[in-house]
């Protein structure tokens, strides 16, 4: 019996499960996250913040710019300069907003012009913020602008300021803004138009990594139609636009058409993926489309977007 009882015990009890365990992948890990990195003077004005408005606004609060985190993020967005390079301007320059420069001629970053003092002159601070940041990309950052002497800070620095050590001023003003607390992958999807080659999604990334910076990332839409218990899925990968905190971006689902017939509801979520990873980006990348018919809409009314879960 004790013989027995031993070889019950050494015997594999549906051995066959160990291979199927060996053989199913494991689950796809998360997108991989740029390290945060301290600005220096060697650094390229154009390195992405790896901040995001809610970051900016934290740090902004106690200053005269508070509430702009968006205006610098949105910048970076659109030009490519580093947000937090250009909030370090206006502290070197104009001490955050509270010089008299500032305070007077919305003029955050010391740009010469045609008003008092011989300084430009701006309706707001919104304005200095986003015109800095279109002439120092251009002019300043990138070959063939007019100051460009190699793209990093201390380069800038040798045509922007006087001061020599202007560029580890601005390095270590921009560095009193720590690493991000947001997510690093998020975004936001709402649908537009709906045509007869397909819907337009509205992209934005709400994260604070740059989604070119993730290996091979691509923007994977799924979607379904779905009325009155019939349902029909699919899915669109595209390659993912590279878009900073931020940044947005109108993407044509192609082939994504209404089935014959009314009364169809399109529901769409984004995932962005890679070699090996893929990243939920969160409840805001989702979207409902209403189609016209089903509100019973007059011909041609544009859709209207409803809440997700709607």
């Amino acid at each position: 019996m004790a013989v027995a009882t031993a070889l019950i015990f050494a015997t594999p009890v549906h051995a066959e499960s160990n291979l199927d365990v060996a053989d199913t992948p494991p689950p796809p890990s998360g997108a991989p996250v740029p390290s945060y990195q301290q600005l220096t003077p060697g650094s390229s004005a154009l390195d992405p913040s790896l901040e995001t408005a809610a970051d900016l606004d934290a740090f902004l609060a106690h200053t005269h710019l508070v509430g702009m985190g968006s205006e610098f993020i949105d910048a970076e967005a659109r030009t490519g300069v580093s947000a937090r390079f250009l909030f370090g301007i206006t502290w070197t320059e104009n001490n955050a907003g509270a010089s008299t420069l500032a305070q007077t001629q919305h003029n955050l970053f010391s740009f010469v012009g045609s008003g008092p003092g011989g300084w430009a002159v701006y309706d707001s601070n919104q304005q200095s913020i986003q015109e800095a940041a279109d002439y120092i990309g251009s002019q300043y950052a990138r070959p063939g602008g007019s100051h460009y002497r190699g793209g990093t800070i201390a380069e800038i620095g040798t045509v922007y300021a006087a001061d020599p050590n202007w560029a580890a001023k601005v390095a270590t003003a921009a560095n009193f803004i720590g690493p991000s607390k947001g997510a690093p992958y998020a975004a936001s999807v709402r649908l537009g138009a709906l045509g007869a080659e397909g819907v337009t999604a509205h992209v934005t990334n709400r994260g604070f990594v740059p989604w070119e910076l993730a290996p091979g990332a691509e923007l994977v839409l799924g979607y379904r139609w779905a009325r009155r218990g019939e349902s029909q899925t699919g899915k669109v990968t595209l390659p993912a636009p590279p878009l900073r905190s931020g940044g947005e971006a109108d993407l044509l689902l192609a082939g994504v058409v209404e089935p014959p017939g009314d009364g169809w509801r399109l529901f769409v979520s984004a995932e962005l993926t890679g070699d090996g990873w893929a990243e939920d980006l969160g409840s805001g990348a989702r979207d409902v489309l209403v189609t016209a018919s089903d509100q019973q809409a007059p011909a041609g009314a544009l859709p209207r977007n409803l809440p997700p879960g709607v």
